[in-house]
């Protein structure tokens, strides 16, 4: 599904250095993004969650049993959550241009599952790609992919 996202990764210097324990924890951020996005419309629908969970678990090689339980994980937290900037922070110190691009491109399509986008999603985007220090015309691209992977026109 997200072949440049699988390349990238694999190729990673830090998966090189770190291996499974680098893959688990990148996992796990993305999933707590992408969850954050499914919520920021004030509910997270089944179709959010089936892509997210079809998303990383075939991005990561994940087993059911260990998507299930980074998937709860996430949800219990963003239930806690009251800031993103740690969160975000972590994704940056563990990831390079390229990845958050991809990780970009991730969240987006978990933001327009629904198959509209509303003001506060919209703003979510905008703050994420900032925080990741991905510019907004690379931010606009992948929305852009992430609509044509949807099958969403424009």
């Amino acid at each position: 599904m997200f072949k440049t996202f699988a390349d990238w990764f694999q190729t990673s210097s830090k998966f090189a250095e770190d291996g499974d324990e680098f893959s688990h924890e990148l996992a796990e951020l993305v999933t707590a993004l992408m969850v954050e996005a499914a919520a920021a419309d004030g509910q997270i629908g089944a179709a959010e969650i089936k892509l997210i969970t079809d998303c990383v678990s075939s991005q990561f090689s994940l087993t059911d049993a260990e998507m299930k339980q980074i998937l709860e994980h996430a949800l219990d937290e963003a239930d806690n959550r009251i800031e993103l900037h740690s969160l975000i922070s972590r994704m940056r110190d563990k990831s390079d241009y390229e990845e958050r691009i991809g990780v970009i491109e991730m969240v987006w399509m978990v933001v327009l599952a629904d198959g509209r986008l509303d003001k506060i999603e919209r703003q979510l985007m905008r703050r994420l790609a900032g925080l990741l220090f991905v510019s907004d015309v690379d931010s606009g691209l992948a929305a852009k992919n992430a609509r044509r992977r949807l099958g969403l026109a424009g």
